[in-house]
């Protein structure tokens, strides 16, 4: 899977702290459906996206346990965003044990379709990123915190080394 050329990567930064989890969701929409923001409107569109995230009953028709939106988007909401936008069930992998591991499983699953990854530091997951390409010796991931395509070596997703938007540590895989 390749990033759109039509599709400017900056329309979708964070317009916040705690949205990235939610522009992650809405570039994964535009990766799979060919969604595009209203270029006027494209943080108001995140913005709801995170109200929906954190609610408990979203208008998709399943319920989550609610969250504050000022701790940013849990993992199950994304999970349940990205199930919408496949059909399937989706697993959330915890990396913070074996990164090796975790790395193994995220380039598996960029074969068919965009995997949204949590990262942080040491002790809490805090950024959410768009794995959008396996690359021979890397990934290639969208950060919503700069609006843009990062490339992260194989070598730093292994050893908590990921060094995206200042996060460290792979947390988890979904």
């Amino acid at each position: 899977m390749r990033w759109p050329a039509d599709l400017d990567p900056a329309l979708l930064r964070q317009p916040d702290a705690r949205s990235c989890g939610a522009a992650s969701v809405l570039a994964a929409r535009a990766l799979l459906t060919g969604w595009r923001p209203d270029p006027d409107g494209a943080a108001e569109e995140i913005l709801d996206e995170h109200r929906m995230l954190t609610s408990s009953r979203s208008p998709r028709d399943r319920w989550q346990a609610p969250w504050p939106r000022r701790l940013g988007t849990p993992p199950w909401a994304v999970a349940n965003a990205l199930r919408v936008l496949t059909g399937r069930h989706l697993a959330t992998v915890s990396a913070r044990p074996r990164p090796a591991i975790a790395y193994e499983v995220l380039r598996a699953q960029l074969q068919d379709r965009p995997v949204l990854v949590y990262l942080g530091n040491r002790w809490l997951p805090r950024h959410v990123v768009v794995a959008v390409a396996a690359e021979p010796d890397g990934i290639c991931v969208f950060d919503p915190a700069h609006g843009r395509l990062v490339r992260v070596p194989a070598e730093n997703w292994r050893g908590h080394r990921v060094g995206v938007a200042g996060w460290t540590h792979l947390w988890f895989v979904i």
